[in-house]
């Protein structure tokens, strides 16, 4: 399996796993760090699809038309700067309120590893 397949799981499985965490564990308090309102707008097949077609599209973008080497710190601050360019250019405003939760340094946190799980499972799986 290569690493654009993982990565399209990572983000289907672990967008399950948060909403998992947020809506019947009540993990992040009421606002389940802001995504409540988000799994509540766009349900939970939706949310599921798009993250795993997010990453999916992330990691073509990382391997193939940017060329950079598959390393976890790579991949670390990729997430930053992703994380960064979504937050500034409010590409989802439905994230609004889990922007609102988190400051940089956590949203820059939660943005590097779901870009370094596929890397770490892929390794896992040899």
């Amino acid at each position: 399996m290569n690493v654009v397949a993982v990565s399209i799981l990572v983000g289907f499985f672990g967008d399950l796993a948060l909403q998992l965490l947020t809506k019947y564990f009540h993990l992040g308090g009421q606002t389940g760090w802001g995504l409540l309102p988000y799994f509540k707008q766009h349900g939970t097949n939706e949310s599921a699809f798009v993250a795993a077609g997010m990453m999916g599209m992330f990691y073509v973008l990382y391997v193939s038309v940017l060329r950079l080497p598959l390393r976890l710190d790579y991949l670390a601050v990729y997430g930053v700067v992703l994380d960064f360019i979504f937050r500034k250019m409010r590409l989802f405003p439905t994230l609004d309120g889990y922007y609102g939760h988190l400051n940089y340094f956590w949203s820059a946190v939660w943005g590097a590893i779901p870009m370094m799980l596929p890397l770490i499972a892929l390794r896992l799986m040899k």
